[in-house]
């Protein structure tokens, strides 16, 4: 059964967002098997990054967190080292909860969330495959 919200969600990679003051939302999602550790089908990385690149908040299932056996978590804003799980139920509640994250990080750190531009990124960004953590951080740039 194919469900039709990760399809669209999958439809989304690649597709970075500009806000008017530099900052960019980046979509990076790939089709998996379906496995115990990602039950969706599907690898993503929904990030927000401020005008160097640097992640400041994001989802993702690329590695676990504690001891959870499904690799859906958060990043959230401020916290970046300490991921929690993320209860992963939809890909539409997942869109919704990235943008109600990325948000209260605009809210938090006074910029407006308003998108100024949008294009569509390279796969030669060393992502192609899939493979490795999403993002950069300050501390692995």
């Amino acid at each position: 059964m194919v469900d039709e919200a990760v399809e669209r969600l999958l439809g989304c990679h690649r597709r970075r967002y500009w806000l008017e003051n530099g900052w960019s939302l980046r979509f990076r999602l790939w089709r998996t098997p379906v496995t115990a550790e990602k039950p969706h089908g599907m690898r993503y990385s929904l990030t927000l990054h401020d005008v160097d690149g640097t992640r400041l908040m994001g989802f993702d299932n690329a590695h676990g967190v504690g001891r959870e056996t499904r690799f859906d978590h958060e990043h959230r804003y401020g916290r970046m080292a300490d991921p929690v799980p993320y209860a992963f139920t939809g890909a539409d509640a997942l869109l919704s909860d990235f943008f109600a994250a990325t948000e209260r990080a605009c809210r938090t750190a006074g910029v407006a969330l308003t998108i100024a531009m949008e294009d569509t990124e390279d796969d030669d960004q060393g992502y192609a495959s899939g493979e490795g953590h999403l993002g950069k951080t300050g501390s692995d740039v």
